[in-house]
């Protein structure tokens, strides 16, 4: 069955690049534009991993990313974090969470998949 993708993005460029690259190579993609965009949609569409902008407007990649881990249905999916501004060698700004992961922007699609193939999405 193929691997469904949440992207979380309010550039429609990002979107717009991502999600014909993503299901080229098998995956199920939805994307949202904000944080109230991805709760509606998460009762029906279960990602296996969700692609987070850091800086969203209303609640931020982090805020969300603290909310998803309240909750036992959502605690597990794991989340890659997309940002010019967080760095994946900074700890004091980024959340601590095996689960996840780091893109700094601007990144190639190819290097996405890298990390996608990395964590077994």
């Amino acid at each position: 069955m193929p691997k469904r993708i949440l992207v979380v993005d309010d550039e429609p460029v990002v979107i717009k690049v991502l999600t014909p690259h993503l299901v080229a190579h098998g995956y199920v993609v939805l994307s949202a534009a904000n944080g109230t965009e991805l709760m509606a949609k998460l009762p029906t569409f279960r990602p296996d991993i969700i692609l987070l902008d850091v800086m969203l407007p209303g609640m931020d990649g982090v805020q969300i990313a603290e909310q998803l881990g309240r909750f036992p249905a959502t605690a597990a999916i794991p989340i890659v974090f997309m940002s010019a501004l967080i760095s994946p060698y900074d700890p004091q700004d980024s959340p601590s969470n095996p689960r996840h992961h780091y893109l700094g922007k601007p990144f190639e699609p190819e290097t996405l998949l890298k990390l996608l193939r990395r964590i077994g999405v």
